[in-house]
């Protein structure tokens, strides 16, 4: 049996050979799996923390897998496509319904961004880089994994379509000098196929969240510039075509949606709804600036959040303890953006000088190439200036930039561009013995150590808040548990509470939910307050000596005998 042995052994590196796979590559699939496994332990302990907005997307996913419903939407969201919830559906026949089965699905959609991303480092710069760049994503603050995470509706699958989205525009200008009118038929069938592929992804990715747009802006630019002519083909109908089948639930809503229920004039209601904290208290428009760059940006793209909201400029007192902390974060968001505009003149620096040297029709191949790479890196930061820039001037910047950090997340495609400067030509300043080399070698290699540092550290209190997560999560099954053996199955709570106790209750328990005035509140499943409604002593369910709990004991008062539990956290009124 030995020269089968030989045979398979043989075989295998003409496999990997036929695929393109090198060491980088297997490095790299390495790192994913590792990266991936790592996550699926935080998943197993239930980390990160639930909320509502999650028990809401389990909902969903309950209702697709047992009763055969379609929902266009995120219930309550008639703009953001539920494609986490579709996901998670077959998982739950396979694994039962649970927090972990709506979690599982989103580890593919993980390590399917950390390899885009891969492909595209290794378009634009080296393999090495691109390597380097999979073992920092392969890290990261927990706020970044908590996006990667949590099924709140858009942020994992946003992330891999920006990824995607660039790495499919960037190969195809990038390829565009295979196409011609005499090209073989089978190079512009692939290529059409590819154009239809790139389609369908910017459909879906705009059906999920409009978050997508600065990236498809800027791909569509890159396309514009160095694909006219095939574009002009049947490879533009592809496009197209891709497109409308991405969309085509997102546009069948609209097409038939009541007037004013549209997703374009619902996301401009809800926005104004969020922004109405800031503009009822005035905040300048600095205040904006100052919470996107020295808050968000960094939150967004991998700095440790550490700093309360006040101890940042224009958003509270200076006090001399917390400045450290504050420099930090604020450095963070500076640095990124300093780095980004550096990144941007090298590109066009670059451009400008083969322009220069001869006209663009003149042009040799290796020329050509060179000129797209750096009009695909000027992509990737146009696309995060864009996305910086429209988060800039919303007033929720000003208010909570915190919390709306994340509708960020599209900046972290453009991380490799930013970090480029800080990597290429140290080999050479290693060879020169000028001091300025030397320091602008230590400078360099200094912030990539604290990038890489921090991205680790991040990881470190990642794991370190897995057991304070644990207890909330068994925590929330024993409230669970006490409600359904006082027969407590209907009740009225607050938003964050309602769907959570919902889903994990596996629909044992409906609730709706109320606000600060005991008034119908935010039910994103609108059935669920009917049900509640019709039942004969619905229970009140709210946190401890909260002004609800508070103003429910009062009113019930008022309509006879009732009994008051207290349980995991919560008071429960219950009337007899």
């Amino acid at each position: 049996m030995w020269w089968k042995h030989e045979t398979m052994h043989g075989s295998i590196p003409k496999l990997l050979k036929s695929l393109r796979i090198g060491p980088y590559e297997l490095c790299m699939l390495v790192v994913v799996a590792v990266a991936t496994i790592a996550r699926l332990v935080l998943i197993s302990y239930n980390w990160p923390v639930t909320n509502s907005d999650e028990g809401n997307m389990g909902l969903l996913a309950m209702h697709v897998a047992y009763r055969g419903e379609l929902p266009i939407f995120f219930y309550g969201l008639p703009y953001m496509g539920p494609v986490e919830g579709y996901i998670a559906a077959p998982l739950f026949h396979l694994f039962g319904t649970s927090l972990f089965s709506l979690r599982v699905g989103l580890l593919l959609l993980f390590a399917l961004f950390l390899i885009s991303m891969y492909y595209l480092t290794h378009l634009l710069y080296t393999k090495k880089f691109a390597l380097a760049i999979v073992v920092l994503f392969s890290l990261g603050s927990d706020l970044v994994i908590q996006h990667q995470l949590k099924a709140v509706g858009e942020y994992p699958e946003t992330e891999l379509f920006a990824a995607l989205i660039a790495l499919l525009a960037c190969w195809l200008a990038l390829s565009s000098h295979t196409f011609s009118a005499d090209a073989p038929a089978q190079v512009k069938r692939r290529r059409a196929v590819v154009f239809g592929l790139l389609g369908l992804v910017v459909g879906i990715a705009v059906w999920v969240d409009f978050l997508i747009l600065p990236v498809v802006a800027a791909a569509g630019l890159l396309l514009l510039l160095f694909c006219w002519k095939e574009l002009r083909t049947w490879a533009g109908m592809s496009l197209v075509t891709g497109i409308i089948t991405g969309a085509f639930p997102l546009i069948l809503y609209n097409m038939t949606a009541p007037q004013g229920q549209d997703s374009l004039t619902m996301l401009y209601k809800i926005h104004q709804a969020e922004a109405l904290p800031a503009t009822a208290q005035h905040l300048p428009f600095l205040r904006q600036v100052v919470g996107t760059i020295f808050i968000s940006l960094p939150l967004a793209t991998g700095a440790n959040p550490s700093c309360p909201i006040a101890t940042f400029p224009l958003f509270g007192p200076l006090t001399t303890s917390a400045l450290p902390c504050a420099v930090f974060e604020s450095s963070w968001g500076i640095g990124f953006i300093t780095l980004g505009m550096l990144a941007a003149f090298l590109a066009v620096h670059s451009i400008w000088s083969l322009w220069r040297k001869s006209p663009a029709g003149e042009w040799t191949l290796e020329e050509r190439q060179t000129t797209i790479r750096q009009c695909a890196r000027l992509m990737l930061l146009v696309s995060a200036g864009l996305t910086i820039v429209s988060y800039m001037l919303s007033p929720v910047a000003a208010d909570i930039p915190d919390i709306t950090s994340r509708y960020l997340i599209c900046l972290l495609i453009a991380v490799p561009t930013v970090l480029w400067p800080l990597w290429s030509g140290n080999s050479r300043l290693m060879a020169l013995s000028g001091w300025r080399e030397k320091a602008l070698l230590v400078l360099k290699v200094g912030l990539l150590v604290l990038v890489a540092t921090t991205f680790l550290l991040g990881m470190v209190r990642t794991f370190a808040g897995v057991p304070p997560t644990e207890a909330v999560y068994s925590q929330e099954g024993a409230l669970v548990q006490d409600l359904l053996q006082i027969g407590t199955t209907r009740i009225y709570s607050e938003y964050w509470t309602c769907n959570r106790l919902t889903f994990r209750s596996q629909e044992q328990i409906i609730c709706s939910a109320l606000d600060e005035q005991l008034k119908p509140g935010f039910d994103r499943y609108l059935p669920y307050r009917s049900i509640v409604g019709a039942a004969a002593h619905p229970a009140y369910v709210f946190p401890l000596h909260s002004q609800q709990s508070v103003a429910v004991q009062r009113e019930l008062l008022t309509k006879g005998h009732y009994r008051h539990y207290i349980f995991e956290g919560y008071d429960v009124y219950q009337l007899d």
